[in-house]
């Protein structure tokens, strides 16, 4: 699916038309996400109507306007606000949960031409259950719902009274709750609830590692705690080990923020885990999750912050954020991930990404020099869009096109859906990386000596690094019913003239003055191949010189080479005519014309042999035709000497025919 389909044919179709309505009349600034996309289609949830929109991608972009969005309505729907929609891997169910409730949905099958789900219905019913929906509603609020990263069927709630329960939703008999495990100190009442949060002590967010072999906890002062994931295939009862909290290196007074919000890892299960923790404040720590050494029992782990990144979140000063959780972290790519806030949707990209996975192909002789390169360039940030005004407006969806070239989908608080594609470098890198591992014709050490090859610096890498601008500029997406202030204007203004002049212009003349450096030693390489040139041309012309003469040496030689050849063959035949023979020559040539006439009487006596055989069948054969034809009837002593004779005669033949071949073959008669 190419850009074209998602800014045009997507961005205008009347799905986004209609839940503008419902956007429109739910004022609420919470920091939700109500879009999602899976195997190419794209839920978007109405508040009004308590369903979900979908649109076929793939159908649209074959069919363009022609295509009609469905509506998925649930058999239960949800008795509370949604705040964000959730997919399994498979495609085959969806979870909307809010911090009230939690609702599984069981999509209908898809067929037809252009697979659409009940085959193109407009209206489709979805069965759905929710999960303890009393409890949850009354007794506490969701934190935090994920998909086991270990089994379709089980969904993992965190909760705010420091528990996390697990579901078992492929039951017959609808979900049930399989396990509640105790994370932190649980409240008693909701002052403690109250107590909790003001000091941090309570859960906020978890995420499983890449390998899916362990599930980070994030409390909201900042703290990590760590548990496995293989709790499933255990036949004991449930016996889950938290272990936390990770050290943090190098250790730092109030722990990296003491108003944690979010956290999400990025990485492959054969190199080391990064993970990323973001505070209220809009503060991004990059941290490596490794195993520490001097753990007796070996299961130990610890954080190592290699930066933090300060998020540029304009937000008037009359915005009063009504939501404890700021951030949202979405990955994107290998090396980049995507934050939604209350100002807008930023990406952030992690050079550090790259120099760990070669860290992890790399030969004992390259592994100082890759340590040296994992902390000589520091992570960027690129405001995608801004919704800032003279109130908070936070982004309402969020989703990542499929590969292999991902765009970052976007839905305002407006209903307006706003396509940004990641940086064009990076997409060539991935997609290179991409190419060459999945190209099965290559070995390892190929692929090693490629990657290897594409770290040499050039000089379109050099002019990239000169034109990174630190900050970028977003995409206002502003109220367009009421005028902003002459205020806001000139503060809009005069932020936009200096980061023009300093993140650009200064920049391009940097640029400028780099590509004007390297034109002039092209220039001077140009001349000095230039005179090269004529050098060489001068040396193939007199080449060219030596060799016609050298053709013509040689077909002179080859001339005379066969003139000596038919001489000496006219030599030879003279010789062997004048010469005389010598007597075992004159011997063996007797020998050989007393063959020749033996021979040619053997020849003569054979055809007399095989004349007189034939005579004698052709005999044979009419006194056969003359008894049948006088029907005769010979007595037993007639017919045995008949037979008798007939027998003799037949083997005088077959000697005489063996005698001739035996002389043919010793004559050499054919």
């Amino acid at each position: 699916m190419d850009n074209h389909l998602f800014q045009t044919k997507l961005a205008n179709h009347k799905i986004f038309k209609d839940i503008k309505q419902s956007l429109c009349d739910s004022p609420e600034t919470k920091l939700r996400n109500l879009m999602e996309l899976q195997d190419d289609v794209l839920y978007v949830w109405n508040s009004v109507e308590n369903c979900l929109f979908c649109v076929n991608l793939k159908h649209l972009e074959e069919h363009g306007d022609e295509t009609q969005y469905q509506k998925l309505h649930f058999l239960s729907p949800p008795a509370f606000p949604v705040e964000r929609i959730i997919s399994s891997e498979c495609g085959t169910r969806l979870c909307v949960w809010g911090s009230r409730g939690v609702t599984i949905a069981e999509l209908p099958t898809r067929w037809g031409r252009g697979g659409l789900f009940e085959s193109g219905s407009q209206t489709i019913l979805c069965k759905s259950y929710s999960l303890d929906e009393r409890f949850m509603y009354s007794k506490g609020e969701v934190h935090r719902v994920r998909w086991h990263p270990k089994s379709l069927s089980h969904v993992l709630v965190l909760l705010s009274d420091n528990t996390m329960r697990l579901y078992n939703i492929a039951l017959k008999s609808g979900p049930k709750m399989v396990k509640s495990f105790t994370i932190g100190p649980k409240p008693v009442g909701s002052l403690g609830m109250t107590l909790l949060d003001s000091f941090g002590d309570s859960a906020v967010d978890f995420t499983p590692t890449p390998d899916a072999e362990h599930i980070l906890i994030l409390s909201g002062n900042g703290d990590v705690y760590i548990m496995n994931s293989d709790f499933l295939e255990s036949k004991r009862p449930l016996q889950i080990r938290l272990r936390g909290p990770l050290p943090m290196y190098p250790p730092a007074d109030d722990n990296y923020g003491s108003e944690s919000c979010s956290i999400m890892t990025m990485g492959a299960g054969e190199w080391s885990t990064l993970v990323v923790i973001a505070s209220a404040s809009a503060s991004l720590y990059h941290c490596l999750l490794l195993p520490e050494a001097d753990k007796e029992n070996g299961d130990g782990y610890a954080l190592y912050v290699m930066e933090s990144v300060e998020l540029n979140i304009v937000l008037n000063s009359k915005d009063d954020v009504p939501f404890a959780y700021p951030v949202h972290l979405y990955p994107c790519l290998g090396n980049t991930y995507a934050c939604m806030h209350a100002g807008g949707v930023h990406s952030v990209t992690l050079p550090i990404m790259g120099y760990l996975k070669d860290y992890a192909m790399a030969d004992e002789n390259e592994i100082e020099s890759i340590l040296s390169l994992i902390s000589s360039k520091s992570s960027t940030a690129r405001h995608l869009v801004c919704t800032s005004e003279r109130e908070a407006r936070p982004p309402l969806g969020l989703v990542l096109s499929s590969p292999p070239l991902h765009e970052v989908l976007i839905l305002c608080s407006t209903g307006e859906l706003i396509t940004r594609s990641l940086e064009p470098y990076i997409l060539e890198e991935t997609l290179f990386r991409e190419l060459q591992l999945k190209n099965p014709a290559l070995d390892n050490d190929d692929i090693h000596n490629i990657l290897k090859e594409r770290q040499k610096l050039s000089f379109v890498t050099i002019i990239q690094e000169i034109l990174s601008r630190e900050v970028s500029q977003p995409i206002l997406n502003m109220n367009k019913t009421s005028d902003p202030e002459p205020k806001e204007l000139l503060e809009m203004l005069t932020e936009v003239t200096v980061k023009l002049r300093e993140q650009y212009i200064l920049r391009q003349n940097r640029a400028n003055s780099a590509i004007t450096s390297k034109t002039n030693a092209l220039l001077g390489l140009h001349q000095q191949q230039t005179a090269w040139q004529t050098e060489l041309q001068k040396e193939i012309q007199s080449v060219e010189l030596q060799s016609s003469l050298l053709i013509e040496k040689r077909d002179l030689a080859e001339k005379r080479q066969e003139d000596i050849k038919y001489r000496c063959s006219a030599a030879i035949r003279a010789l062997r005519s004048s010469s005389h023979k010598s007597p075992a020559e004159l011997e063996l040539l007797k020998q050989l014309e007393t063959y020749k006439e033996k021979a040619t009487q053997m020849q003569t006596q054979t055809r007399a042999l095989r004349g007189h055989v034939d005579s004698h069948i052709e005999r044979i054969k009419r006194w056969q035709d003359e008894y049948k034809k006088k029907d005769i009837a010979l007595g037993k002593s007639h017919s045995d000497t008949i037979s008798s004779i007939l027998q003799q005669q037949t083997n005088q033949i077959s000697v005489l025919i063996e005698e001739t071949k035996l002389l043919k073959d010793q004559l050499g008669v054919v």
